[in-house]
C-alpha cells in the first residue's frame, strides 16, 4: 500500500516502526500488559500498545467475569518533571502512568499521584503485539486507484480499509462528495481494527467498516497541538554542527531537558548523562559548566559527546519557534538544532 497524503504517519503495524529508546526511558513501540484491580470483578486485563509515530496508542480493557470490553484510541505525551506518561483518548478518556526504572508503567491516581497499595497497578513492557479494537471513530478517508486508507483523527494512526462489511456505503459517500481522487474526506464509522493480511507486503492493522454513519465535506481533523515551551520539554537533538543526528544504534536518543524553573539542564548523547547550571534572560542563554558521568563510550560517540558539551558552553542565544529550537553562537552560527518530542497534542 502506498501513501496518498504527505505528512501523515506510516501505516499502523508497518515494518518501518522500529523500536527506539526514547528520552522518556521507554523502548517503543511496545505492548504493556497486566491485570489491574477491579472494584466489582476479579480484575481488569489491560493491553496497551504504544507507537512512536505521532505518539499514538491503542488500549483494550477486558473486565474479567463480566463479559465487558472497553477499547480506546488516542495520543500520549510525557511530563518530564514527574516522569509521567499521560494517555488522552476517545470518549474523553485520560489516565496517567509513572514510568519505572524497569521500563514498565504504573497507574497513578486521578490527581496524578502514586497509588500506595500492595495491589498490582503495573503494566509490564513487552514486544509490540497489536490488539484488536472495536469502537466508533472519526477520521480522514482517502480513495485512489481502488486503494482506501483511513487516518484516525485522535491517534493520528493510518490504516488500510478492508473492502467488506459496510465499506461500500463509505465508498459511495466518498465518490458522491465530488472531490478530487485521493483527496481526504472526514468520515464517521463504527470500526473493527485488527491485524489483517495484505495483497502486498506484510500484515497490517486494518479498519473494517462495521457501520457507516456519515461524511463531512470541507472539514478536517482538528489541529490541537500547541507550541512547545522552552522549559520542561524534551528537546530531541536533530543537528549538531550542521550534521543530522540519527538514533539507530539502540541507545537512548540525544536530548536536552531544561528544568521547570529554568536554572538547570540535563540530557544525553546516548551514553553518558550530562547536567549543569543554566542562566536565561530573554533569548540570551548560558549553559555550564557541563558536568558528565564517566562511562566508557564508543570512540565516535565519545567524540560527539565532547563536541556537544563544547557547543552548549559556547551557546549564547536561543531561537524558539513552535516545536523547533536552535542554539546560536557568538557570530549567529547554528551549532545545534532540536525539535520538541513527546509533547501534548
Amino acid at each position: 500500500m502506498f501513501s496518498l497524503l504527505v505528512g501523515i504517519p506510516a501505516l499502523a503495524g508497518a515494518e518501518t516502526d522500529q523500536q527506539r529508546f526514547g528520552a522518556h526511558g521507554l523502548a517503543l513501540p511496545a505492548t504493556f500488559s497486566g491485570t489491574l484491580p477491579c472494584a466489582d470483578c476479579p480484575g481488569i486485563e489491560y493491553h496497551l500498545d504504544i507507537w512512536n509515530e505521532d505518539q499514538g496508542y491503542a488500549l483494550r480493557r477486558t473486565y474479567l467475569e463480566r463479559d465487558h470490553v472497553e477499547d480506546e484510541l488516542g495520543r500520549w505525551y510525557v511530563d518530564p518533571v514527574r516522569n509521567a506518561l499521560i494517555l488522552e483518548g476517545t470518549g474523553n478518556a485520560r489516565s496517567e502512568w509513572q514510568i519505572t526504572p524497569d521500563q514498565d508503567i504504573r497507574l497513578l491516581d486521578q490527581e496524578g499521584e502514586p497509588i500506595v497499595s500492595d495491589l498490582p497497578y503495573t503494566l509490564v513492557a513487552g514486544p509490540l503485539v497489536p490488539t484488536e479494537l472495536r469502537l466508533p471513530v472519526t477520521g480522514l478517508m482517502t480513495y485512489f486507484a481502488d486503494a482506501a486508507l483511513f487516518t484516525e483523527c485522535l491517534s493520528g494512526q493510518r490504516f488500510p480499509i478492508a473492502m467488506e462489511a459496510d465499506y461500500l456505503a463509505l465508498e459511495r459517500a466518498y465518490l458522491d462528495a465530488d472531490i478530487e481522487p485521493g483527496a481526504p474526506l472526514i468520515a464517521r464509522i463504527d470500526a473493527e481494527i485488527s491485524m489483517r493480511a495484505q495483497t502486498e507486503g506484510s500484515d497490517r492493522m486494518t479498519v473494517t467498516v462495521e457501520r457507516f454513519h456519515h461524511v463531512t465535506p470541507d472539514a478536517a481533523c482538528p489541529d490541537t497541538r500547541s507550541a512547545a515551551g522552552l522549559l520542561n520539554t524534551f528537546w530531541g537533538l536533530t543537528h549538531l554542527d550542521g550534521v543530522e543526528q540519527d538514533q539507530t544504534d539502540g541507545r537512548q536518543e540525544p536530548y536536552v531537558l531544561i528544568s521547570e524553573d529554568g536554572t538547570r539542564f540535563s540530557g544525553t548523547m546516548g551514553c553518558n548523562r550530562f547536567m549543569g547550571p543554566l542562566s536565561i534572560a530573554g533569548d540570551s542563554v548560558e549553559f555550564g559548566p557541563v558536568a558528565s558521568t564517566m562511562m566508557a563510550c564508543p570512540p565516535e560517540l565519545a567524540a560527539r559527546e565532547a563536541a556537544f558539551a563544547e557547543m552548549l558552553e559556547a551557546a549564547q542565544r536561543v531561537d524558539l519557534m513552535d516545536h523547533s529550537l536552535r542554539l546560536l553562537g557568538e557570530t549567529g552560527a547554528e551549532p545545534a538544532r532540536f525539535r520538541a518530542v513527546y509533547t501534548r497534542y
